[in-house]
């Protein structure tokens, strides 16, 4: 798995490189640190109202932005090696969502993983707004890691071991969650790990008793057909862990459901797929995993297959 990891150096970037060295990701992937970093914004006018001295002190301030973003990636690049993960750092000039995904196409990423709010500073991209933004152009997976709020921060681990997870599969009868299913089997999780398996079906109001009498005998066959399909994703997973759940629910709002089942089973994480509407051009993510990306207390892995304009 090739993996880009974006990172501003706050503390929000810094638990996703934590999240980084917890998870079991197969041990042959490849890790590439990130740092966008832009120069002091300046207006025309403002430039040309500069004299001599205050340029060379504007030059001076942004040479030294780039060189804590050098310093910044090289820290970072240090802990992943000694982690046993191989890769290199990246710094690049300019707008943060933009060279984030040229760089996902540039080193063709599998994944890229941002936390979910940044720094308020001129020398660093705020990752609130920018991890919306590449969650819905990326051209691969997108990972947000999320610190949940009220818990302690995990204790260290030995470098080259995993923690186990408690995974939310969201999952429905589509492509995508196959994709979504697909990956989270091939995963090496550790001992104790835990995949739930979750799909919320959206409930249906009708008012006239003759309408509800033809619904119910729809919506009966729709659950049978749902619960042979969540069995059939048990037996999938069992290479990754013993301990696979599955959970039908009916709710009027699925991506909320699932938001409220992840925090009822304490997951450290949801993996959802997205549904890819065509190569042509980015697809806008759809409702239900923005939705849960944004509100979820916990981190989110939005799984699409890789695609490339034509």
């Amino acid at each position: 798995m090739n993996i880009l990891i974006a990172t501003d150096g706050s503390e929000y970037a810094d638990h996703a490189l934590e999240f980084m060295l917890r998870f079991p990701f197969p041990r042959d992937s490849k890790m590439t640190v990130l740092t966008v970093v832009g120069d002091i914004p300046m207006l025309p006018a403002e430039l040309d109202a500069l004299n001599e001295a205050q340029i060379e002190s504007l030059e001076q301030a942004n040479k030294r932005l780039h060189e804590e973003a050098e310093e910044l990636v090289k820290r970072e690049g240090k802990r992943l090696r000694q982690d046993g993960w191989p890769g290199e750092t990246m710094v690049r000039s300019g707008n943060p969502v933009e060279e984030i995904l040229r760089t996902a196409e540039d080193i063709d990423a599998d994944l890229i993983v941002l936390g979910s709010h940044g720094a308020r500073s001129a020398r660093r991209f705020l990752l609130g707004g920018v991890s919306d933004r590449v969650l819905e152009y990326a051209p691969c997976s997108v990972l947000i890691v999320k610190n949940k709020s009220g818990e302690e921060i995990p204790a260290a681990i030995e470098p080259g071991t995993n923690a186990p997870y408690r995974i939310m599969l969201a999952y429905d009868i589509s492509e995508a969650a196959s994709v979504a299913l697909e990956l989270c089997a091939s995963l090496p999780l550790e001992e104790n790990s835990e995949i739930r398996v979750v799909n919320v079906m959206p409930m249906i109001t009708a008012y006239r008793q003759d309408v509800r009498q033809h619904i119910n005998s729809i919506w009966l066959q729709k659950k049978q057909v749902m619960q042979a399909e969540l069995e059939k994703s048990v037996r999938s997973l069992k290479w990754a862990t013993p301990n696979v759940t599955t959970q039908l629910r009916e709710a009027e709002s699925v991506s909320d459901d699932i938001l409220i089942a992840a925090k009822q089973a304490g997951s450290d994480l949801i993996m959802v797929g997205c549904k890819d509407k065509g190569a042509i051009k980015r697809f806008l993510l759809g409702s239900i995993t923005h939705r849960m990306a944004r509100y979820a207390t916990c981190s989110v892995w939005a799984v699409r297959k890789k695609h490339r304009d034509v």
